[in-house]
C-alpha cells in the first residue's frame, strides 16, 4: 500500500492517464495482484507464473489484441508521470526506424549510484543506450587524478522502469533466449543490445522512485504527503 492505495493500482491509474494509450492491462499469474487491480477498476490479464521478465510476461499477454505499439510499465512506478509514457511511445510514433524506446533521468545524488537497485544507463550522442547496468556507469576513473578539475563529467542517468516495443519487434524479442549480459545483470533490455538492436532513450527532468526496497516504500510516503 501506498497513501493507503496498492501501488499496482497507482501504476494503472498513471498509464491510464497518458494521452497516447489506448489501453491499459496488468500482467499478472498473482489474484492477488489481479484483484487489486479489478478492486480498483482496472483490467486484467492472467498469464503463466513462469516468465523470468515483464517483457516475456507483456508479450504474452498482447497475445489476441490488436495494437501497433505496446508499453511494458514495470509494476514498481507508482509515481511515473504520464507525459513520460507518451514521451516513450512517440519516439516510436515519431520514427519508424525505431523498434524500442525507454526513459531515463539524471541521477543527482551521486551516491546513489553504487546501489544496484537503481539501473544506470549511458548513451551515445544520438540518444540510443549503449549499455544498461546495475553497476556504477560510467565510472569517472579519470576524475581521481590530479587534473580532474578541468576534465568535465558525463553525467550518471537513471533507467526508469518503461518500455516502448513495436509490436511486431516485442514478438521477436520473446522468441529469444535470454542472453549473457541479460542473466548477469538481470536487465531485460540488454537482450535487445545484445541481439544488435538499438534503445531510444528519452531523457526527463523528472527524478523517479521505483519501489524497489522497504526504505524506497518510506521514501515514496513522504514524496507523496509532500506533494499532497
Amino acid at each position: 500500500m501506498l497513501g493507503g492505495i496498492p501501488i499496482i493500482a497507482r501504476v494503472y491509474n498513471q498509464a491510464a492517464k497518458a494521452a497516447n494509450v489506448s489501453d491499459v492491462y496488468v500482467a499478472t499469474d498473482d489474484k492477488r495482484i489481479g484483484e487489486a487491480v479489478t478492486n480498483h477498476g482496472g483490467k486484467v490479464i492472467y498469464t503463466r507464473g513462469d516468465y523470468v521478465c515483464g517483457s516475456d510476461r507483456v508479450a504474452a499477454a498482447m497475445t489476441g489484441i490488436a495494437a501497433d505499439y505496446v508499453v511494458n510499465l514495470q509494476g514498481d512506478e507508482p509515481l511515473i508521470r504520464p507525459e513520460t509514457i507518451d514521451a516513450v511511445v512517440k519516439t516510436l510514433m515519431d520514427n519508424s526506424s525505431e523498434v524500442m524506446s525507454t526513459a531515463c533521468c539524471e541521477l543527482k545524488d551521486y551516491q546513489q549510484a553504487e546501489n544496484p537497485n537503481i539501473v544506470k544507463v549511458v548513451m551515445a550522442k544520438d540518444g540510443h543506450a549503449m549499455y544498461f547496468s546495475r553497476g556504477r556507469i560510467p565510472y569517472w576513473s579519470a576524475y581521481d587524478k590530479a587534473d580532474s578539475e578541468t576534465m568535465e563529467k558525463p553525467p550518471i542517468y537513471r533507467h526508469i522502469g518503461v518500455y516502448g516495443f513495436t509490436a511486431d519487434f516485442l514478438r521477436k524479442y520473446s522468441s529469444w533466449r535470454r542472453s549473457p549480459l541479460e542473466v548477469s545483470e538481470n536487465l531485460e533490455q540488454l537482450r535487445a543490445l545484445e541481439n544488435g538492436y538499438s534503445i531510444k532513450c528519452v531523457i526527463t527532468e523528472h527524478e523517479f522512485l521505483g519501489i524497489d526496497t522497504p526504505e524506497d516504500l518510506v521514501a515514496a510516503e513522504k514524496r507523496l504527503s509532500i506533494s499532497g
